[in-house]
């Protein structure tokens, strides 16, 4: 359980209510407005002791699959993920969304961890206990009440060691759980309203790059060969005018690339999702994880969902997607969830009759 509400800071997010005043002017994806602290969760990913799951004892030696299996899912299967309050740590939250989806069980579950914390394993454990293949949103910094500036966590401390200690310590107890794990290390980098983020007047033009091999270079001093690490930008809707590619470490320190892509005003999942693909695709062809969606409600929001599923089954690039389901009320800023009318959710429903999922395999 996140440790502080994810409200929505993200430039796709961020144009919830920008979209009010937007949509009077006839302009659709410019601008941001900040809703107020948070993280692109926002949260720590910290347990605080509500656990539900039945996590494996102690005694018990479970077979730790490579993550290689992960790495490139079956052709036609799909990942299917969320991100919602107390998941993985309450089997009930998985459960509930299963039951909403009509039955369609997330194989994947996306939890937040500031740099104040430490890895937590019975997340990862949590996780696998309900099938699904664990995504850490790995945030530099010391949560939203500090501020998106935060220089005591810009870019050139990480590259000049001032944080080696706790990437170490991070790096071992990953090493030493075993279990494979997606980390989605400074998400939606080419923004400005997180402390990784060159264009937000801490940090320059190459340390973002930089900063990501020195935190790579540190797991692979330590031998840990158990993560998939996750580059996720924002879609170019909504962010800075910064090239991607000036951000992108290289394929050789990336395995999956992730996308924050909300739709906020589209009706069709093209509109949000292709620009920013097409971009993307001009300098790599890791496998896309879509790291973070959802829709804000509106009389578009049915039909966009509509759209998503089709668009992503003649995508065969984008392995899955990882659907934010959190409400206002929970500190989404807006009510993201597909939950949010009969129409949305019979929408979701329908296209997820359609995916194919990726097997994950539980702890014994």
């Amino acid at each position: 359980m996140a440790d502080e509400a994810p409200v929505r800071e993200g430039g796709s997010r961020r144009l919830v209510f920008a979209a009010l005043a937007v949509a009077a002017a006839l302009v659709v994806g410019v601008g941001a407005f900040t809703l107020g602290g948070g993280s692109s969760s926002g949260g720590s990913g910290t347990n605080d002791g509500g656990r539900s799951v039945a996590l494996p004892s102690s005694s018990q030696a479970p077979a730790v699959p490579d993550k290689s299996r992960f790495l490139a899912p079956a052709a036609g299967t799909k990942y299917f993920g969320v991100a919602a309050h107390d998941a993985p740590w309450k089997s009930t939250v998985l459960s509930g969304i299963a039951k909403d989806a009509g039955g369609t069980a997330p194989n994947m579950v996306e939890y937040f961890v500031n740099w104040t914390k430490g890895f937590d394993p019975d997340a990862v454990r949590a996780a696998y206990s309900q099938h699904a293949l664990p995504v850490l949103t790995w945030e530099p910094w010391a949560g939203s009440a500090k501020g998106t500036k935060q220089r005591s966590y810009a870019l050139s401390t990480i590259i000049g060691g001032a944080h080696d200690a706790y990437i170490t310590a991070f790096a071992q107890a990953v090493k030493d759980d075993g279990w494979p794990v997606a980390i989605r290390l400074g998400h939606e980098m080419n923004g400005h309203w997180y402390p990784w983020a060159e264009h937000n007047g801490v940090n320059k033009p190459g340390q973002f790059v930089a900063a990501w091999k020195h935190v790579r270079a540190i797991f692979d001093k330590a031998g840990v060969d158990n993560v998939i690490w996750v580059w996720a930008p924002n879609t170019l809707r909504g962010a800075d005018q910064v090239s991607l590619k000036s951000l992108y470490p290289g394929d050789a320190y990336v395995d999956w690339i992730g996308l924050s892509a909300y739709d906020v005003t589209e009706s069709t999942a093209g509109s949000v999702l292709d620009p920013t693909l097409r971009a993307l695709r001009k300098f790599t062809d890791r496998p896309l994880l879509i790291t973070e969606t959802g829709a804000q409600p509106g009389a578009q929001k049915a039909p966009w969902i509509g759209t998503f599923f089709p668009w992503l089954d003649t995508h065969p690039d984008v392995i899955g997607f990882v659907w934010f389901q959190y409400t206002r009320e929970q500190g989404g800023g807006a009510d993201w969830t597909f939950t949010s009318s009969t129409a949305a959710q019979q929408a979701f429903r329908k296209g997820a009759r359609t995916l194919k999922l990726a097997p994950i395999p539980a702890p014994a």
